[in-house]
């Protein structure tokens, strides 16, 4: 009978063994998961646990997870058809392996809001990349619950103080003396969303800052202190010297945390990024750390409430005006804050931001290449479950259209990013001149087309080897005159009749009204309107077009000036006058005002002024090696085809001194 017992107990250990591994097997190349509550009944609340199981299998085996608790988890995706879960283990685990968190809590991502399932991974990616510490979790895996089919979901990190997530000093119990040292740590949020279960506390400007951690174990010390300080961060904010980097907000910041978060939440596009915002504070440590980054399921271009965002910042467009937004707008208004952010910015784009975001995003896509076909069988790819912009077919247009996206905001954030410094006119550089809206567009001359049959202003894109895209900015009283590089010819408004005309390039002429152009700089943003004397009218990229030889008009001013993109320019030097030999040599102030102009095309060399009579004087040219090979007046024109290639110097005397200015004859 014994024996007959263990026979049967063996036999019922084989089949139930069987059972267990054709019950919980991979169903695609990610790990499957399966999570059976003990009762069988559903997860209805995200307030309640209910114990279950959970099963993982992968390429590796399968690991068992008794005794787990599972709810839901979210706001508005709680209420979403594809349902996100928080999970926490029996016991610290390493469930993503040991380049993760050891940690009982960790969460199930749906990411129903996003047909790419991807955009939460990418937002980590990007973190990472600008040099955030931690950044959540994105392991993709099959989900079954009560072994039903879910869909592909993605485990993360519950957000909370650890090492490998917020590795910050844990105040595990309540303070309740005079002598333990307070200061840290905090996990907190700025946020519209309060839970009555945490402490929170809302400052003299109205931004509401929960406290996440310590949550149970805080203490009315512990309180008191991170309030307080909070306080003296945003005293310090709002002051006259709030600038000023010792008696201002500087000192209570980390800089490097704070521009890489807001910056991969501009990247990102996440209009949610300042709704709710997490950000911490270490004991012994006087600084505030900005991030981790979370909940980017409507980024990149993904909410019909926002519309397209590709030329937008969130700062601009996003939630949270009366929360983080509250204290983003006015470091804004530090140049310190707006030059670092533009460098930061720079520095990502230069090494290779859009080249790795798109290399992710493939990379992602590859890897959810089968998951992705199971999902959409019980999803439906063509449903709008929530905001989605646009709807496809196929999830390969998801991800093309995120990866256009992605291209397009990367090159507007490079123009909106760009530190503009007010423009001081340096008559020894060449400058180039950039269009706001287009990225790396510049103001540059056209050649006479079947279109117009005579050279014009145009938008070009920015080529190294076109002079035609160098200007000297010369001034004239209050105003500039804009001579190009290549051509010696000044940029012109010449029809005054129409209400737009295409602006062209003549003769430099110092008199000549329609020639001069006043700078009107927008003191908020640093772009400028480039206004004729004679017209009043606008420089304007015409149509917003970024393809080449696009015409650039003048228009009627208008309130759209400080805000039309279109309209709006910025100056960037090219390199000095002085080792250009080709270059017009600005002279110094006499009773005049003169230059000397060399036009390489025409092959002429002559003088500009408001009054040409006035200048009686006679100039001289010589080789490098001084031979004189000819000379003219002041008030004529001095031809060069007759000269050999070289360098050659112009001298001559006005006002009790000898002037000279070196031109190269190709």
């Amino acid at each position: 009978m014994k024996r007959r017992l263990l026979s049967l107990l063996f036999t019922w250990l084989l089949i139930t063994s069987a059972a267990f591994a054709q019950e919980y097997r991979q169903l695609t190349n990610l790990p499957s998961v399966y999570v059976n509550t003990y009762s069988g009944a559903g997860i209805t609340s995200k307030e309640n646990y209910i114990y279950a199981r959970l099963v993982w299998v992968d390429e590796k085996g399968t690991a068992v997870y008794d005794s787990i608790q599972i709810r839901g988890r979210g706001n508005s995706t709680w209420g979403m058809a594809k349902k996100p879960y928080r999970i926490k283990l029996q016991k610290k685990k390493r469930l993503l392996g040991s380049d993760h968190a050891k940690a009982r809590s960790w969460t199930l991502l749906a990411n129903c809001a996003d047909k790419a399932m991807i955009r939460n991974a990418l937002a980590s990616e990007v973190g990472a990349f600008l040099g955030l510490k931690f950044n959540p979790a994105a392991e993709f895996v099959d989900f079954y619950l009560n072994n039903k089919y879910k869909g592909t979901y993605q485990v993360s990190d519950q957000i909370d103080i650890r090492p490998q997530r917020v590795d910050i000093y844990e105040q595990v119990y309540q303070v309740t003396d005079n002598i333990t040292d307070v200061s840290g740590g905090y996990l907190l949020e700025a946020t519209g969303n309060y839970d009555s279960s945490d402490p929170y506390f809302t400052t003299s400007h109205n931004v509401l800052v929960r406290i996440h951690e310590p949550s149970d174990s805080i203490g009315n010390r512990q309180l008191k202190y991170i309030k307080n300080y909070i306080a003296g961060f945003e005293n310090s904010l709002y002051s006259e010297k709030f600038g000023d980097a010792k008696l201002g907000y500087r000192r209570y910041v980390d800089s490097t945390s704070l521009f890489a978060w807001y910056l991969a939440n501009e990247i990102a596009a996440n209009p949610d990024g300042f709704y709710s915002t997490y950000f911490y504070k270490d004991r012994n440590d006087p600084a505030l750390y900005f991030g981790p980054l979370w909940d980017n399921d409507i980024s990149f271009n993904n909410t019909t409430r926002k519309g397209d965002v590709s030329q937008k910042l969130m700062i601009d467009v996003g939630y949270g005006d009366t929360m983080m937004k509250v204290w983003l707008t006015r470091m804004r208004q530090d140049e310190w804050f707006t030059k670092s952010v533009a460098q930061t910015y720079a520095d990502a784009y230069n090494r290779g931001l859009t080249d790795f975001m798109i290399e992710k995003v493939d990379s992602l896509a590859r890897l959810l290449e089968k998951s992705q076909e199971e999902n959409y069988k019980v999803w439906n790819i063509r449903q709008r479950y929530y905001e989605e912009i646009k709807l496809f077919s196929t999830y390969d247009e998801y991800i093309d259209d995120l990866k256009t996206f992605i291209r397009d905001h990367n090159d507007y954030l490079k123009r909106a990013f760009r530190y503009i410094s007010p423009f001081e006119c340096d008559t020894a550089s060449y400058y180039r001149i950039y269009n706001m809206n287009i990225a790396n567009g510049l103001m540059d001359v056209c050649s006479a087309s079947t279109i117009y049959n005579v050279p014009y202003v145009c938008l070009y894109m920015e080529t190294a080897e076109r002079l035609s895209q160098q200007w000297r900015i010369l001034p004239v009283d209050d105003h500039y005159l804009f001579v190009n590089r290549e051509s010696g010819l000044a940029l012109a408004d010449l029809t005054q009749t129409a209400s737009s005309s295409h602006l062209t390039v003549a003769e430099p002429d110092p008199s000549d009204e329609r020639q001069l152009w006043d700078i009107v700089r927008n003191p908020s943003t640093g772009y400028c309107n480039l206004a004729n004397l004679a017209t009043g009218r606008i420089a304007i990229n015409k149509g917003g077009y970024s393809r080449n030889d696009n015409p650039i008009i003048s228009f009627t001013s208008n309130q759209l000036d400080a805000t039309s993109g279109n309209r709006l320019w910025y100056f960037e030097k090219a390199g000095p006058v002085v080792n250009q030999p080709d270059a017009i040599r600005a002279l110094p102030e006499e009773a005049e005002e003169y230059a000397l102009m060399f036009h390489p095309a025409q092959q002429e060399v002559h003088f500009i002024a408001p009054d040409l009579g006035r200048l009686r004087f006679e100039a001289r040219v010589f080789t490098l090696d001084g031979r004189r090979v000819g000379s003219f007046q002041a008030d004529e024109a001095f031809s060069t085809r007759q000269l050999a290639r070289g360098i050659y110097l112009v001298s001559w005397q006005y006002g009790g001194r000898t002037h000279s200015a070196k031109f190269e004859k190709k």
